[in-house]
């Protein structure tokens, strides 16, 4: 069993460190691309919409752009992600701040496709 045990570990491992993390970094600089960069173009469209709706009250089952915006930040952003940037920071100095801060720029396109895609196919 400790075998078998240590066969799907190493399997797990290789999986998680080598093909998922290329794989998204690959699939963020597709999206990017492909979207030219939406990132950057929609930014400001992204801000008017927030700061629009923020003091809008809703009526009956509606939400306001600024209450979405409240609601997905609230599910991507947990506990995990507090403290690893926060470790990360202590461990890695600027330097991981650069890097988090790149693959969150690529992260955003992924973010926006999937949120896209979540609206179209619901």
């Amino acid at each position: 069993m400790e075998f078998f045990h240590g066969i799907i570990n190493d399997i797990n491992n290789f999986i998680w460190i080598y093909i998922i993390i290329a794989a998204l970094i690959g699939l963020g600089i597709y999206f990017t691309l492909r979207i030219k960069f939406v990132q950057i173009r929609l930014l400001s469209e992204m801000i008017k919409l927030i700061t629009s709706s923020a003091s809008d009250k809703t009526s009956g089952k509606e939400i306001s752009g600024f209450q979405a915006f409240c609601v997905s930040t609230a599910s991507r952003a947990g506990v995990g992600n507090i403290a690893g940037v926060s470790i990360a920071i202590v461990t890695g100095g600027p330097g991981a701040v650069f890097w988090m801060w790149l693959i969150a720029f690529i992260g955003c396109a992924t973010s926006f496709v999937e949120s896209t895609l979540a609206q179209i196919y619901r």
